[in-house]
């Protein structure tokens, strides 16, 4: 009967104590194996303040055998604006400097639409892997929410110029008060 007494409030504490953590992932990079190869926006919401800024992080996600990458981000350009574009490090590498351009060539000229391109020339040199294509840096105009999406025009390709099939593009939003 001691030992009852004993045990009892034990348990009853320790039932108590455990409950269970309801943990939330919320990361981009988490991507689905069925829609690998991606294109998605890290982070994927971001708020501000109206002529707030708004860094988003470009990721390839899970590619294999690409030289070149296009994206091309539509945005509303009533609400947002295009502050700078810079190059991510996914084709970083010793032995050949990858090239990266905008269109237009000055990104704070673009309206509704940013084309990004960046690739390795010559010699059939790819990579695999995630990482980061580019920065891009919006600046909010209007109080509102904004959507911002890779279109169908993106691509991937291999050393032949041959697009591989991107599964998943992701979407990202700013939101601006």
């Amino acid at each position: 009967m001691r030992l009852i007494k004993l045990i009892t409030p034990g348990l009853v504490i320790l039932s108590m104590a455990c409950e269970v953590a309801q943990l939330t992932y919320n990361n981009p990079l988490d991507v689905e194996e069925g829609e690998v190869p991606a294109l998605v926006f890290s982070p994927t919401t971001i708020e501000t303040s109206v002529g707030g800024s708004a860094v988003f992080e470009i990721f390839a996600v899970q590619v294999a055998g690409v030289t070149g990458i296009h994206t091309q981000i539509a945005f509303n350009s009533t609400r947002l604006g295009v502050t700078n574009v810079s190059p991510g490090d996914f084709f970083d590498d010793d032995n050949q400097a990858p090239m990266f351009f905008t269109v237009p060539a000055n990104p704070s000229t673009a309206v509704d639409t940013l084309d990004i391109y960046y690739f390795f020339l010559g010699d059939g040199l790819t990579k695999d892997g995630t990482g980061a294509v580019a920065t891009v840096i919006f600046n909010t105009k209007l109080s509102a929410t904004s959507t911002l999406e890779f279109t169908a025009e993106s691509e991937f390709v291999d050393p032949d110029d041959l697009a591989i099939q991107i599964n998943s593009l992701g979407q990202g939003t700013v939101t601006a008060q």
